[in-house]
This record gives C-alpha cells, structure tokens and sequence, in this order.
C-alpha cells in the first residue's frame, strides 16, 4: 500500500514540500516513536493524507558506512525519514535536533527516571477514583478528564488498557511536567547559572510528577534551588521530606523518595537543564 504524505518543514517556514509516496512494507500507517530507535515506543501513528510539522532531524550512526536518519515532528516524536521521501537536498533545510535541544531543557526524562515513574506510580489498567482527592486515575498515574476516562488523549475504546498505552499516556504526561519544572526552576535571576544533569533532572520530575506541579511550585526545595543554594544539598535536605501524608510517614513514598535521591546523585555527563544535551 502506498502512504502518502504531506510534509510542512519547520525550516522553510510555511513552504509545502510535494507529497512523498512511501510503502512501507505491510503497514498501514507509520508509527512515532518516543526515540530515534526501532525499538522504541511508538505513541502514535500517521496516516494517509496526514500533514506532518516537522521540528528537526537527528543521524544515527550504526557502522562506520552506514546511517540512519529520523525526524522529529511536532508531536515530539520521531519517524524514519526514509518513510517520508526526504531526500539529502530537503535534509538539509531541516535543522539538527540537538541544536534545538541546545536551546531548552529536555521535554522528558531519561529512561532510567521513566522507569523509576512507572516502577512508583504502579500501573492500572480500567479507571479508580482515590477516595481521599476524588480524582480518577487510569495507567501509570495519569489523572483522567472525566469519571469514566473517556476524554483522554490517547483514545481508549475499552477496558482493561494496555501497559502500552499507559506509557503513552505517561509519555504526554510528563512532557507537562518537564515543562512545569522548567518555568519552576527558571523563574529567578538567580539560577541562571543552574546546571542539572539527566539523572538530576530526571530525579526531579519523577518527584514534582508525584506530588504535582502546583505543591512543587510552592516548596522549599524549588525555592531553595531558585535562590542558589547547592542543588546537591538542598534536594538531600528536602526530598525526603515529601513522604508524609497527614503526619505520617508512607512506606511506599520513603522507597519512592530514596529512589529518586540515589537517580539525583549518579553521577552523568549528560546536561538536561537549562539546555538538554542528553547523549
């Protein structure tokens, strides 16, 4: 079956590209992926006449004579462009992705910090309401529109869920939170010299994913961080603290929290924050 796609390059502005014909073999549809990578997640797919914003293109080097280059669309997710009939002349009117990341703190955490979420989080697969906030969850902690979870932005025909689909519900998640924790962090002259690694970061979005985005504006610990103080030592001081429900301590959020402090201190050369450098 041939695809076809109508590609709108973020580089040359509002410029149409012609439809490329594509055939991937016995598909349907194209999948995104969550990373450059075969193997990863795909969180949704685009389908014939779909037209695709595209940010920015990144190579995978896989031997010596032999590359493979994806692009990222809109949706922040990445598509083989051997699928979209982007020729060498095009790619190079598309910009390189870790140019743009250079510029802003990285949308997601890394995988370890992902892991940790879903390990944390738990996972579940038809809709429960929590009798104490009367908020309705479904998946890995993604709190749902409405009672019945029928208002989602991944669309759910039926229960029970996949696990799959409630990482991709995780994976639109904390895109909000990265960049709830970015304003957080970035709100204050002082910590324009802040530097947090992709462990830090990640660490860190596992812990405002928790508690919510609104209690982690008003902390200690993101108040601390914003007037200067070491980020080391405010978030050793602080993060544990964030495992006690109405004056007492929670067994399961005690683990949780010295989960993230142990992610915060591995060691990586990898910068997440202010710009997203993640190798």
């Amino acid at each position: 079956m041939l695809l076809t796609l109508f590609i709108i390059s973020a580089a040359t502005a509002a410029a149409q590209i012609k439809p490329a014909s594509i055939e991937p073999a016995n598909a349907r549809a194209i999948g995104c992926r969550t990373s450059p990578k075969d193997s990863a997640l795909i969180v949704r797919t685009y389908g014939d006449q779909d037209v695709l914003d595209i940010q920015c293109r990144t190579t995978i080097v896989l031997t010596a004579s032999r590359t493979v280059q994806w692009i990222r669309t809109a949706d922040n997710c990445y598509v083989p462009a051997r699928y979209m009939g982007i020729d060498e002349e095009t790619s190079r009117g598309i910009p390189e992705c870790a140019t743009l990341d250079a510029l802003k703190p990285c949308t997601l955490p890394n995988p370890a910090g992902f892991d940790l979420i879903q390990r944390y989080e738990g996972f579940l697969d038809r809709p429960r309401t929590d009798i104490f906030s009367g908020q309705t969850y479904i998946g890995f902690g993604h709190q749902c529109v409405s009672a019945k979870c029928d208002q989602e932005p991944v669309e759910i025909q039926k229960f029970p869920v996949s696990k799959t689909q409630g990482s991709v519900l995780l994976w639109q998640d904390l895109q909000n939170t990265t960049a709830c924790l970015a304003r957080m962090l970035s709100d204050d002259i002082e910590t324009t010299s802040l530097k947090l690694s992709e462990n830090m970061w990640s660490a860190l979005v596992s812990w405002t994913f928790s508690i919510g985005c609104d209690l982690a504006a008003k902390s200690q610990l993101v108040a601390r961080i914003r007037h200067g103080e070491s980020p080391v030592a405010v978030v050793a001081a602080e993060l544990p603290k964030w495992s006690v429900i109405h004056g007492k301590p929670v067994s399961d959020l005690t683990t949780r929290r010295e989960a993230e402090l142990t992610l915060f201190r591995t060691r990586s050369s990898s910068v997440a924050y202010p710009h997203c450098d993640q190798k």
